[in-house]
């Protein structure tokens, strides 16, 4: 004999099939009953009519359709209805022999244990800076069992409240746990390096009896932004209509490297050759190359406005412009650093023009 409950940890409002396996033939089964602890709920007798039988018990509610001589299928089973379960076999005999099997069933609540989220503030982290990693799960009906963090597959903290300490922590090179401000929801990693870009995971486990696991997982990368604004340098101190623009922008070292754009009068230049060369520490510069021929419509609002932007995704974002003076003009070309602001470079632009207006009235 055996009974199987499947599945045998449920959550609250799934169904539950019980299997009452047996070796009596059809024709020797006199009946089958089902009990929860000592409550018959449902009976099968082939000589009666009808053969199937439902005892109410608090909780309890028999799918009838599913469930036949071998097989009873319970509906909505709530977190009361956990405990043990029998089927009881008895034998068409004049001795009336009986068999029984017993199986234990566990519901738990809705989302149980669910891992939602593992949110890492800041998500791009600067190099040599903290960083904390905040598991985010639903744990309900069943007491904590443990949290463990993992980089990759290395485990490299555990909380677990049932042990004396609480916190454990495995080596990993590279990591550097602040127990003081780590606990059963987050981990803190301080002076965080290049070598911790990647995957990293929380495993929670609920405790007995159902030892339920859930796993999230994100990922970390770590950064180094530009010290400086990029830098612009032109072929020559002057340009006239129909000249030739050479002009390259660097900016650095950073990783990874930035992004970099050109702009003439804030209109996108298309871009020539990038090149990213390597730096001290692992960083990166990046260069920017363009060659463009300048028009009269360059000149309408007065000297253009070269201006080459640095990005690194969402995270950085800042501007160097210089001005395109003609040969006539006075002063000679002034190279002017934007510190990353739009609105600071459109009141560069107004400046240049009112001077020039200005100059070009007492002239």
């Amino acid at each position: 004999m055996e009974l199987r409950i499947t599945p045998r940890v449920v959550q609250r409002g799934r169904n539950v099939t019980m299997a009452c396996i047996h070796q009596v033939h059809d024709s020797e089964i006199y009946s089958v009953q089902w009990y929860r602890g000592t409550q018959e709920f449902y009976r099968y007798t082939p000589l009666e009519s009808p053969t199937t039988r439902v005892t109410p018990v608090n909780g309890i509610k028999v799918d009838r359709l599913n469930s036949n001589e071998t097989h009873v299928v319970l509906l909505r089973v709530s977190p009361s209805l956990s405990g043990n379960y029998s089927c009881e076999v008895i034998q068409n005999a004049h001795t009336f022999p009986h068999y029984t099997a017993t199986a234990r069933l566990d519901v738990v609540g809705i989302g149980g244990l669910r891992a939602t989220e593992l949110r890492i503030s800041p998500p791009v982290v600067q190099r040599g800076s903290d960083a904390t990693l905040a598991c985010l799960y639903e744990l309900t009906d069943a007491p904590l069992y443990s949290v463990k963090w993992y980089r990759g597959r290395h485990e490299f903290y555990r909380y677990s409240p049932t042990e004396q300490p609480a916190t454990k922590i495995f080596p990993f090179a590279g990591i550097n746990v602040d127990l003081a401000r780590s606990n059963q929801s987050q981990v803190v990693l301080t002076r965080v390096s290049f070598g911790l870009s990647g995957n990293f995971s929380c495993e929670v486990t609920a405790d007995a009896p159902s030892f339920a696991t859930s796993i999230v997982s994100n990922n970390m990368e770590v950064v180094v932004l530009p010290p400086s604004s990029p830098v612009i340098h032109t072929s020559q101190h002057y340009y006239m209509p129909g000249d030739i623009l050479r002009a390259n922008c660097t900016s650095g070292p950073s990783r990874p490297p930035s992004e970099l754009t050109f702009y003439i009068n804030d209109i996108p230049v298309s871009p020539g050759m990038y090149n990213v060369q390597p730096a001290p520490e692992g960083l990166f510069r990046s260069e920017q190359y363009v060659q463009v021929q300048l028009w009269p419509a360059h000149y309408e609002r007065g000297a253009p406005i070269l201006r080459c932007e640095a990005k690194l995704g969402e995270l950085y974002r800042d501007n160097s412009a210089v001005a395109l003076y003609s040969a006539n003009s006075d002063p000679k070309i002034e190279r002017v650093t934007s510190p990353g602001s739009a609105a600071k470079l459109q009141t560069c632009q107004v400046l240049l023009l009112l001077h020039i207006v200005v100059w070009a009235n007492n002239t």
